[in-house]
């Protein structure tokens, strides 16, 4: 009798344990947000893979590719080892390189500046976009479905987020904030399991994307130009907020000075990678 109590007493704790997370599921984002945290070794690789590399990707954390570029056997291969693997979407820049994408823009997307000009970044060979056109977004939803999704891909990495703050106008800054938050909520909404992560715009995060965003990197983040800088320490200590707010990681690359560029990264505990070439992601380092 005491034994069949004891089994109606286990049944009854199964089903309420049960019961109690069918109502409040573990979500995939606090899942994937406590992997981040765990980073320690992370790359960012925008070029073609081999077998080196691939065998290389298997060993580390967390790798932001190129998906057009990244061969898919390479991807997989790095998550089945627990590798976090992002793919590469430039959202605030459109490539001319990237011509299956590129030819699908209308004019309305690309941004004019008050004369009426868009603007052209030589060195990249890329315009700036206007992320109020809907058409627009709807192109990148696209491309994060087929590059992304599609791929099997843990998440998103958003490059240029901080075109907002620094290219346009004060006054036109909050229509493209608003905007760029639409667009993460779209994302979430079609693909609530995909973790989203963006380059720089930090005023952007505070201000409107930190609920969506699992990490945000920050480029150059070296020693000689931020170890002294008082913007610099100051925006350090409210990306601490933030991830004690939202569990937003920072991810921090350095193009120069390893060793204290190192140190001060890892006194706010952020993530760190050192790119000798700088903002060039092409060679596997």
């Amino acid at each position: 009798m005491r034994k069949l109590l004891l089994l109606l007493l286990a049944i009854l704790i199964a089903g309420s344990m049960w019961l109690l997370l069918a109502q409040n599921p573990v979500s995939s984002s606090t899942s994937i947000q406590a992997k981040i945290a765990d980073v320690k070794d992370y790359k960012y690789y925008l070029d073609k893979g081999n077998a080196a590399i691939g065998k290389d990707m298997t060993k580390l954390d967390l790798v932001i590719v190129e998906p057009i570029e990244m061969q898919q056997k390479y991807i997989d291969s790095a998550q089945k080892s627990g590798t976090l693997v992002y793919g590469y979407i430039n959202a605030m820049e459109a490539d001319k390189w990237n011509k299956a994408l590129y030819h699908q823009l209308n004019e309305e997307d690309f941004y004019r500046n008050k004369q009426g000009e868009k603007v052209y970044f030589a060195e990249w060979d890329s315009y700036l976009m206007d992320m109020t056109s809907s058409h627009y977004q709807e192109l990148l939803l696209t491309e994060i479905q087929k590059q992304i999704v599609q791929k099997g891909l843990d998440g998103v990495f958003l490059d240029t987020v901080g075109n907002i703050n620094s290219y346009l106008p004060q006054d036109e800054q909050t229509w493209q904030n608003e905007a760029m938050l639409s667009f993460l909520q779209q994302i979430k909404k079609h693909n609530p399991e995909l973790s989203v992560a963006q380059n720089w715009g930090f005023q952007t995060l505070a201000d409107y994307t930190a609920p969506y965003v699992d990490f945000i990197m920050w480029e150059d983040f070296s020693y000689p130009v931020v170890g002294k800088d008082e913007w610099s320490l100051d925006m350090m200590q409210k990306l601490v907020h933030i991830r004690d707010e939202f569990g937003t990681q920072v991810m921090a690359i350095s193009f120069e000075d390893e060793t204290k560029s190192r140190v001060l990264a890892e006194k706010f505990d952020f993530k760190f990678f050192y790119s000798p070439a700088g903002s060039y992601y092409n060679t596997w380092q």
